[in-house]
């Protein structure tokens, strides 16, 4: 079993000048992201007398290894003044607090995320290199926005997924692939259980495309055969003259079928985090493959750590349209 004592909490003032270790002072803690977050979180319970001031440093450890680095966003302490609950954010909070205008003109996703960071004072590192040349523009939007839009056209080129997060304090872009952090999840060692729920709640089983003139041009239709199946579940789209209406139309028919989630309760791993994949082998649900983890939450109470990961065997990726062709 993993212990309290593997994941440690340090906090800074406001101005830098005074830290502390306060992982004794802390009654619980959780760390968790999603792949359509953009900033990752740590909430913490602490002592009334510990450090941890708004707007001051967090951080989060495992032995030597900055697991989170972020600013203390919030605190919340009722009348009975027994603790503090805080939540810090990590530097993804500052992608998506500010935004510009910019113009790119035959750029890489990874060339924009580096001019945009080194403009911002975010430090950044490992840009995952796409090759992807591109232009667009984007009035007010947010720098996250700029840089997913940007790798999002580029994954429709090179067919990779790409997920943004921070190790430490510096921005990295990763390409989703089965690595030295993929492991496996096998009931009687280190999962705990397993929940699997299928919905078609959210399905599209036909893209229909319009002129602007109200006029249909053109229909898609999924080949699953699931109109007969389920009942007509229509998406009207508007035809572009800059954009594929049939690359548009099948990306929605596939990334609205029948959804599949999985739930896993594991044991507390610093590997299971949202990005990176994991091996199932679940029988009673019937879960066995490959998984991409979408969401993560690690949660430390009573000295007992324990991650529940949230799984598809899609490589889903936060899709972004954001900013607009420029006009030749």
């Amino acid at each position: 079993m993993a212990y309290n004592d593997l994941l440690k909490i340090r906090t800074w003032s406001l101005d830098g000048s005074k830290t502390e270790h306060v992982t004794s002072r802390v009654r619980s803690k959780t760390w968790s992201g999603s792949y359509k977050d953009c900033a990752r979180q740590l909430t913490f319970s602490v002592l009334p007398d510990a450090l941890a001031e708004l707007g001051g440093m967090a951080r989060l450890y495992k032995d030597a290894d900055i697991l989170f680095s972020g600013h203390i966003v919030s605190r919340d302490r009722d009348s009975l003044g027994h603790e503090i609950d805080c939540t810090a954010l990590d530097n993804g909070l500052y992608l998506k607090r500010n935004s510009t205008f910019i113009a790119v003109r035959k750029q890489t996703p990874e060339a924009v995320a580096a001019q945009l960071c080194g403009e911002f004072g975010i430090p950044c590192e490992n840009l995952a290199a796409t090759g992807v040349a591109l232009s667009r523009n984007f009035l007010g939007v947010s720098l996250y926005q700029i840089i997913q839009t940007m790798y999002t056209l580029a994954a429709e080129q090179t067919g990779k997924q790409y997920q943004i997060r921070f190790r430490s304090n510096h921005l990295q872009v990763v390409e989703k692939a089965i690595g030295p952090e993929s492991i496996r999840l096998v009931p009687g060692s280190n999962l705990l259980w397993c929940r699997s729920t299928e919905s078609i709640e959210r399905m599209v089983n036909r893209v229909t495309v319009y002129d602007d003139e109200c006029r249909q041009v053109a229909s898609y239709d999924s080949p699953e055969n699931y109109i007969d199946l389920y009942g007509l579940m229509q998406q009207a789209i508007r035809a572009s003259e800059k954009e594929s209406p049939e690359a548009s139309a099948k990306d929605i028919l596939e990334q609205n079928g029948i959804s599949t989630t999985i739930t896993a309760q594991c044991l507390g791993s610093v590997k299971l985090i949202t990005g990176n994949a994991v091996v199932v082998h679940e029988p009673n649900t019937g879960t066995d493959g490959l998984f991409w983890i979408t969401a993560d939450s690690h949660t430390v109470t009573r000295g007992i750590y324990q991650t529940k990961v949230t799984l598809d065997f899609r490589e889903l990726m936060d899709k972004q349209t954001a900013g607009s062709v420029p006009k030749e």
